[in-house]
């Protein structure tokens, strides 16, 4: 244990165990602790918990996506309804439906990348089915400069067919940008929605054309299927919280088993009394001893003794 210096009144002093932990009640460390202590446990009981979450999400959305491609095509109405949106269980099922392409309402879906990443537009036209009703259709990517120097698209196939598409909810644009029109003619959206159907009843969202289906073009990617970096994520802030409790510990137990040797506190010792000057000195009973009228000013930490001298380790 470290030892005080010794003083004219006598030798050295051992600081007790009180002594030494008085730094813990001094505003820096009291600020440190409790920082370090809300930021442990917002790390263990509000971050880490909240990437676990999304974890969790992406493995049930993962789950839910195989098994929607896994399992066999369907009827529309099976899985897509006139007046709602698809379930979310429902996304990516696998639709077989008949029907007629209306070419004259083929329209662009601008501002997209296609599965290399290169700037595009999406081809979408309405699918007339025998019963009046209608389900839009996304024939897949098209390269961004046939649209714009005005190349002809691949002709729909004439006749009734049948598609098979993945159920896709309809899609919004935040922006709510108005459709424009563009060099060929064609109408061109922000957003692939059902409502492009106007003329007749539409089912609510459209279908991802397969890659070998009648009428596609560059077939959309599926989704990719990895759980993301959540997992990690949550264990980053586990140990952030963990580091950041044992880091502080040890401070202060560095700051307890190993004090300084001098004075933590300036005024912790008596500081020596200047000898008087016999020639100021007067007739100590007629003179009458002044009162100490100065203001007791609070402990300040002494920064220069946080930390011992090279020489004194």
């Amino acid at each position: 244990m470290s030892t005080a210096p010794a003083t004219a009144s006598g030798p050295p002093r051992r600081r007790s165990v009180g002594a030494r932990l008085r730094f813990l009640v001094t505003p820096r460390w009291i600020i440190l602790i409790v920082s370090v202590l809300v930021f442990a446990a917002s790390a263990y009981f509000i971050l880490a918990p909240w990437q676990l979450h999304r974890n969790s999400q992406r493995i049930e959305q993962n789950a839910a996506i195989a098994s929607a491609i896994a399992a066999d095509p369907v009827a529309v109405e099976a899985v897509m309804s006139l007046t709602d949106a698809p379930e979310k269980t429902d996304l990516w099922h696998r639709v077989s439906v008949t029907g007629t392409f209306d070419a004259d309402a083929e329209s662009y879906i601008r501002l997209r990348q296609d599965n290399n990443g290169a700037p595009a537009y999406e081809v979408v036209v309405p699918f007339l089915l025998a019963d009046g009703t209608a389900v839009l259709v996304d024939r897949g990517y098209v390269p961004f400069h046939d649209v714009e120097t005005g190349l002809a698209l691949p002709a729909l196939p004439a006749g009734e067919v049948t598609v098979v598409g993945r159920v896709q909810d309809n899609q919004v644009d935040p922006k709510d940008r108005p459709p424009v029109t563009g060099a060929d003619g064609r109408t061109q959206y922000t957003a692939i929605t059902s409502e492009i159907i106007t003329d007749r009843p539409a089912y609510v969202g459209y279908l991802q054309l397969t890659a070998d289906s009648p009428g596609v073009l560059d077939a959309v990617g599926l989704p990719l299927q990895d759980s993301g970096p959540f997992f990690s994520y949550a264990l980053q802030w586990f140990g952030f919280g963990a580091v950041a409790v044992i880091g502080i510990g040890f401070f202060i137990y560095r700051e307890f088993s190993d004090p300084s040797d001098g004075p933590l506190y300036v005024d912790e010792v008596d500081q020596p009394r200047p000898a008087p000057d016999p020639a100021a000195t007067t007739d100590a009973a007629a003179v009458a001893p002044a009162a100490d009228t100065r203001k007791q000013r609070p402990r300040k930490f002494d920064k220069s003794q946080l930390y011992d001298a090279p020489s004194q380790r």
